[in-house]
Parts: C-alpha cells; structure tokens; sequence
C-alpha cells in the first residue's frame, strides 16, 4: 500500500489551510485572530468580512442571529 506523499512530486505544493472564525462582531473576529496569532503563523484575510446567517444542516447553531465571519488562508508550502 502506498501513502498519498509517496505520489506526489518533490515539488508538490501542499493544499492552502483555511481558517474560519465566526463572531458576534467584527471586532471579536479580529481580537480572535490577533490573540491565536495566526499572523505570526502566516494566515492573511482570503477576502471581504461581511454579516452572515449559518445553516449547518438544518440547524441554526446561533438563534438565528447575524454574525460576522472572516475566512483566513496560509498558502500551501
């Protein structure tokens, strides 16, 4: 049996790491990204910050109140 890595290339990018952090505010969000320090870490905001309603099937996991959510990435090495 072999391992994915073994048919990969040497020069293989690994897939990009996606981070999600859902808040009550966009300021909560931030704090959240400051205080795990995943800037340090290589993370940058993968695009626009903006109010979201969540629907995990079929399951409202926060009363059916907005939220904000900012997606974070670290490109694949």
């Amino acid at each position: 049996m072999h391992s994915p890595a073994q048919n990969q290339t040497p020069d293989a990018r690994l897939e990009d790491d996606y981070i999600t952090i859902v808040a009550p505010t966009l300021g909560e969000v931030m704090q959240q990204f400051r205080d795990s320090g995943l800037a340090a870490k290589g993370y940058a905001i993968a695009g626009r910050v903006a109010r979201h309603r969540f629907d995990v099937a079929g399951v409202d996991p926060f009363g059916g109140a907005p939220m904000s959510a900012a997606t974070f990435i670290r490109n694949g090495r």
